[in-house]
């Protein structure tokens, strides 16, 4: 692969045979890079299919290990599985999202953000394939070239595989892998203020007897714990509970809005203004990295749109909108348009252990980045994770600058989720696929149904499609509600839109 960090010269990734799992690969390259498989070690599994890629561990706890501790460590701690991948995505997913869509459905109108809702999770199942296609492909000659295991003796790998490492390596373009870092870096940025801005706007819902700025400082220092998690595997327990905690939040919503009636006419109002609907990838690799069997990850991602999109985003969005249609128009946060109640406060609280969570799963890569920086990334806990509490001051900082809930998220699907989930992926595909040596060579994807031109087109036309309606239209709308955010309450405001 003419793209990626040449392998050893004694594969030949265009013909390699695919072997069985107890074939033998022996490394024979006489400049393997510093900390790489040692020359002439033996590589126990081949890495033509994806099951065998598996077998090579990434960064954390070697699943062989896994056994060894005891077994409440193991169910409440230790996560690496395909359940796992599900229980975190549907977790990043939600969040302030389940809060926020109403007021983009009431934007969009209910046909309109039916279909924006619809479209980001199918694109967004198709991309994540695509991305992990193009992760195997790194990994495959990582493995092959010797530089997957920076400790080879023991077979472990302590780097973690981020984005734009991915979408840098494989399309041999160091500009693109680092606009990629920087989009990755102010998505992550963002997606963690929302968290703290979201939960200190539920909490006024709570008791308003708090300005919203006094709430975002007690969100603050409760999210900053949540940096002292040492890695996503470690989040089980508090991705179980979130699921829990957002499918109550949804279905409060959609009850309360039948209780209270569905308006027809509503349904059929026309589009105000573009809706911010798409489905973010922002931590998804270290999320795929973090897995024992990274080929199951793509199936455990289709099923969290499915369960996220099917059972828990469109039907509050829908239901809220046609039943508050002028309130859902009015405030971006939905809990402004229910009346008190005790199940109001319940799912007020259980939105606010959600946004903890979300939290730390979105601050997690930005510590890993920061972690690099300081070159303590290989460190031992005790070193590494204290380092992380600056970035979660930062985060804490912006978010009491801009506290403006609702307009944060429309700039972020605008500006970053456009590039990250439905421009970056599909473009890294054609630019690495372009050449027949390397489709030849390809060893995950053999198109049968489907040509290479095929995936060139489709590809091609959800960048153009998303590089009109997300970033022309949606960038010009959340431009001007931030601008007008600004002008209105300045920055640091003591309550947004109370």
């Amino acid at each position: 692969m003419a793209n990626l960090p040449p392998p050893p010269s004694a594969f030949d990734l265009a013909s390699a045979s695919s072997r069985s799992l107890d074939a033998e690969v022996v490394v024979e390259d006489q400049h393997a890079a510093k900390g790489a498989i040692k020359t002439g070690a033996v590589l126990p599994y081949d890495v033509n299919r994806q099951d065998q890629l598996d077998h090579y561990q990434a960064a954390g706890t070697p699943v062989k290990k896994i056994g060894r501790v005891p077994w409440y460590q193991r169910v409440l701690w230790e996560g690496g599985r395909p359940i796992d991948a599900f229980l975190t995505i549907v977790s990043a997913q939600v969040g302030q999202v389940i809060l926020n869509l109403p007021n983009s459905m009431a934007k969009a109108g209910l046909p309109l953000g039916t279909f924006f809702q619809l479209w980001a999770a199918v694109v967004s199942m198709y991309t994540l394939w695509l991305l992990q296609l193009l992760y195997q492909e790194f990994k495959r000659s990582a493995i092959k070239g010797g530089s997957w295991f920076n400790d080879a003796a023991g077979e472990r790998r302590t780097k973690v595989t981020q984005y734009h490492d991915i979408i840098g390596g494989v399309t041999g373009r160091r500009w693109l892998g680092e606009f990629a870092r920087v989009v990755s870096i102010t998505e992550l940025v963002g997606l963690c203020v929302a968290q703290i801005i979201a939960g200190s706007s539920n909490l006024y819902s709570l008791h308003s007897g708090l300005p919203k700025r006094s709430w975002a400082f007690f969100m603050g220092s409760i999210t900053m714990l949540m940096v002292l998690v040492p890695s996503m595997r470690n989040m089980r327990l508090f991705s179980l509970f979130t699921l829990f905690t957002t499918t109550f939040t949804a279905m409060f919503m959609v009850g309360v809005s039948l209780k209270t009636g569905l308006s027809l006419e509503a349904a059929q109002q026309p589009p105000r203004s573009t809706a911010d609907v798409f489905s973010a990838l922002a931590n998804t690799f270290e999320v795929l990295d973090s897995q024992w069997a990274p080929s199951k990850f793509s199936k455990a991602f289709a099923w969290s749109q499915v369960y996220v999109t099917g059972l828990l985003t469109w039907p509050n969005a829908a239901f809220t909108f046609m039943a508050f249609p002028a309130l859902s128009y009015k405030f971006g946060n939905a809990f402004a348009v229910y009346p008190a109640g005790t199940l109001k406060s319940v799912a007020i609280v259980t939105m606010v252990v959600d946004q903890l969570t979300a939290f730390g799963l979105f601050v997690h890569p930005l510590c890993i980045l920061w972690e690099k920086l300081l070159r303590v990334h290989y460190k031992p806990n005790w070193i590494k994770l204290p380092s992380r509490i600056p970035v979660a001051l930062f985060v804490w900082f912006i978010a009491l600058a801009i506290p403006f809930f609702g307009v944060v998220n429309d700039l972020l699907g605008a500006f970053c989720v456009t590039f990250e989930t439905f421009i970056l992926p599909p473009l890294a595909f054609n630019l690495y696929y372009q050449g027949r040596p390397d489709r030849q060579a390809a060893a995950f994807i053999k198109p049968r149904r489907f040509s290479w031109m095929a995936y060139f087109a489709v590809n091609w036309f959800i960048i153009v499609v998303t590089l009109v309606t997300g970033l022309g239209f949606g960038g010009y709308a959340s431009v001007n509600g931030f601008i007008n955010s600004l002008n209105k309450f300045g920055f640091f405001a003591k309550c947004y839109n109370c």
